[in-house]
C-alpha cells in the first residue's frame, strides 16, 4: 500500500512538472506573438497575432497554474 502511494506522489510531482515546463513554453511563444504585433504592417495581421497570442498564453497560463497547484497538493498544507 504504501509502494503505490509513493508512485502516485512521483506520478503527481512529474505530471505537476511537466504542466508548468510546457506552461512556461507556451507563455513565452504567446510573449513573441503579441510582440510581433508591433512588426506586423496590415491590420487584419495584428488582430491574427493578438487573437493567437491571447488563446496561446491563454493556453499556457492554464497549464502553468494547473501545474502549480499540482505540486502544493502534493506537498500538502
Amino acid at each position: 500500500m504504501v509502494a503505490t502511494e509513493n508512485q502516485d506522489q512521483a506520478r503527481t510531482l512529474h505530471d505537476a512538472q511537466i504542466h508548468k515546463a510546457l506552461g512556461s513554453f507556451l507563455l513565452f511563444f504567446a510573449v513573441v506573438v503579441l510582440v510581433s504585433i508591433f512588426l506586423t504592417d496590415t491590420g487584419i495581421g495584428k488582430l491574427t497575432n493578438l487573437g493567437a497570442g491571447a488563446v496561446i498564453g491563454g493556453i499556457g497560463g492554464a497549464m502553468f497554474v494547473k501545474g502549480l497547484r499540482a505540486g502544493r497538493r502534493r506537498m500538502g498544507p
